[in-house]
């Protein structure tokens, strides 16, 4: 199982949750288990592709995904993970 947690910003796609708990063995996985709890939420993380989309960030214990395209970088139990929104500009 592990910790997932959501910046405030985030809070109008996660119905007000900021922190939650899910299984999976990949961060794909994670997000497959967290759609059953926040309906919707895989789709804001990733596209129909199932690819990071650009405006998101997931971090799993302190470390960016580095497979962006698949999501398959693993997520150990009792992993913390960070899903934000991925600032930009100037």
């Amino acid at each position: 199982m592990a910790k997932v947690v959501f910046t405030a910003n985030l809070k109008a796609y996660t119905g007000g949750i900021t922190e939650t708990e899910a299984d999976g063995e990949r961060v794909c996985d994670l997000l497959i288990a967290l759609d059953q709890k926040i309906p919707r939420i895989a789709h804001y993380v990733a596209d129909e592709a199932g690819a990071l989309r650009q405006h998101v960030n997931v971090f799993v214990n302190g470390a960016m995904v580095r497979d962006k395209k698949s999501l398959t970088d693993p997520v150990p139990s009792g992993a913390t993970v960070h899903i934000m929104q991925a600032l930009s500009g100037g």
